[in-house]
């Protein structure tokens, strides 16, 4: 008799265990699909803002630098990134982004049936995806479009093949060794640094700053003192601006690789993980916005009449 009391006491705390940890899990499944999702979508406004920031810091530089050659040419005002490969960067994150949002289907009480559809539609996106990074350039480094192209495919592959298992967290596992290549080749086309890795840091120092920085030399060497001082102070301003144009970069390529973390997280069922990472993001955002935001002319407002 004791022992058959012992025995149901022993199922009841089992079942009652059993109880909470799949509430428990359910929990943890949500909120980190919620701040995985949010999380992408903050990295994807921070790469538009990063990519036009560096885009519109050179157009501005290049004014000055093409007025100090000897012949107006169209050459003279470079803008890197152009607004194609901008346009590439937004098509990936926008991908990346639809994946993380239809995640949530995954959460409902007809999560087989919706995800079915959402991963078949997934598997074109991330295709289409690939398609467009093997027709169109987004990098400075040989390679790395073709390199995305396939981790972009085999994803896509890896959400049909997982759309059955019908929980956030095993496709998040299925797919997380990809989705880490996905950011460590974005990360990788920015670059560690902007003297020693290939990159679009490096790129920009040696094509776009350092020429225009060069080039005030002759007319410094040729100034009187009074002149001087100016030029002086124009290759200190373009110096600031170089500065600031990789901080913002560099900045953008921390958010990616937390965003490798991110997914990393929700894979292994770790919504905490996932929003300390959301938090250093949202930082690096408005590190980016402060930085452009400096360089940016004042908005004159228009005269009343």
């Amino acid at each position: 008799m004791n022992y058959l009391k012992s025995l149901r006491m022993i199922a009841c705390l089992f079942f009652s265990g059993l109880a909470v940890l799949v509430a428990g899990c359910r929990t943890v499944d949500s909120t980190a699909v919620a701040n995985f999702a949010t999380t992408v979508t903050a990295v994807k406004t921070q790469a538009d803002d990063a990519l036009n920031a560096t885009a519109a810091l050179t157009r501005d530089a290049s004014i000055s630098y093409a007025a100090a050659q000897p012949n107006l040419a169209e050459a003279n005002f470079i803008e890197t990134p152009t607004g194609d490969t901008i346009s590439e960067w937004d098509g990936a994150f926008s991908t990346m982004e639809t994946y993380a949002q239809n995640m949530s289907t995954l959460l409902s009480p007809d999560a087989v049936k919706d995800f079915d559809v959402a991963a078949t539609n997934l598997f074109n996106q991330f295709n289409e995806t690939a398609s467009r990074l093997k027709a169109n350039r987004i990098n400075s480094q040989a390679g790395v479009n073709a390199l995305l192209a396939t981790a972009f495919t085999e994803t896509a592959g890896l959400i049909m093949q997982a759309r059955q298992q019908a929980t956030a967290i095993k496709v998040a596992r299925a797919t997380d060794t990809n989705i880490a290549t996905i950011c460590t080749l974005f990360a990788m086309e920015i670059g560690a640094d902007r003297i020693t890795s290939p990159g679009l840091r490096k790129t920009l120092y040696e094509t776009v700053w350092t020429p225009r920085l060069a080039s005030l030399t002759p007319s410094f060497l040729a100034a009187n003192a009074a002149d001087k001082a100016a030029i002086c102070q124009q290759y200190a301003d373009l110096l600031s601006k170089r500065d600031a144009q990789d901080q913002v970069l560099a900045s953008l390529r921390r958010s990616i690789l937390l965003l490798s973390d991110a997914h990393h997280a929700l894979a292994q069922g770790k919504p905490a993980s996932i929003q300390a990472d959301l938090n250093v993001i949202a930082g690096e955002i408005q590190h980016t916005r402060d930085l452009f935001n400096q360089f940016s002319p004042p908005v004159t407002p228009p005269v009343k009449k």
